[in-house]
């Protein structure tokens, strides 16, 4: 099974959304999808791509703010939201967004995530694996595709070089987000491709090595 991922910045804090699909199929799930809806729809449509799934790392307002356009294109999809931060969809205080003077507020979730879970969509098989500190629900997602190095999607958990913030509200500080990862993340094999929520793409390997605040 290959594995297709498109990568589409969004908005002014430029989050990424991922379009990820298997090589031949027509249904996409579609990871946090932060703003701009209506790329994000047409990226769908050049591909020839339905949404199976809408899938959140955490739910922070620049990575749920074009969820209310793709449930309303695609309604049967199932919005998979962390438990822990299950009320922030729908609560611009707890997702921040009223801060920024935009308040978001998104359709509620259908599935909740905890960490262990797997998530069987599109033919597509997902670990979640809960990362806490830069909020309290941070979940990766993790899927080895056959013939093709394992992908992690991981949202504002690890970056390259970097790891997310801990200082927002509901953070848990970042000795608890380094400790997430080391005892988590990098158990990973070093080919693990890391798709962030903001930047560009890293490997387990390189942030083991490189990464100045977790690496081992």
């Amino acid at each position: 099974m290959d594995l297709n991922s498109l990568q589409l910045v969004t908005g002014e804090l430029e989050e990424n959304c991922y379009v990820v699909w298997s090589d031949g199929g027509k249904e996409a799930v579609v990871f946090d999808p932060g703003a701009d809806g209506d790329d994000i729809l047409a990226m769908l449509k050049k591909n020839s791509l339905t949404v199976a799934a809408l899938v959140l790392t955490h739910c922070h307002g620049d990575h749920i703010g074009a969820l209310g356009a793709l449930k309303e294109a695609f309604p049967s999809a199932p919005i998979y939201v962390p438990e822990a931060e299950k009320d922030w969809l729908t609560r611009p205080t707890l997702n921040l967004s009223y801060f920024y003077g935009f308040s978001i507020i998104a359709p509620p979730g259908d599935v909740l995530v905890n960490g262990g879970d797997e998530i069987d969509v599109a033919g597509l098989k997902f670990k979640a694996i809960h990362v806490p500190g830069h909020s309290p629900g941070g979940t990766a997602y993790f899927i080895t595709p056959e013939g093709s190095a394992p992908h992690l999607y991981c949202g504002d958990i690890l970056f390259r070089r970097s790891i997310g913030r801990t200082d927002l509200p509901g953070g848990t500080g970042q000795d608890t987000l380094v400790e997430g990862i080391r005892d988590n993340l990098f158990l990973l094999p070093n080919e693990t491709i890391v798709f962030p929520g903001h930047g560009n793409l890293t490997t387990i390997g390189e942030e083991k090595v490189e990464n100045p605040y977790c690496a081992l």
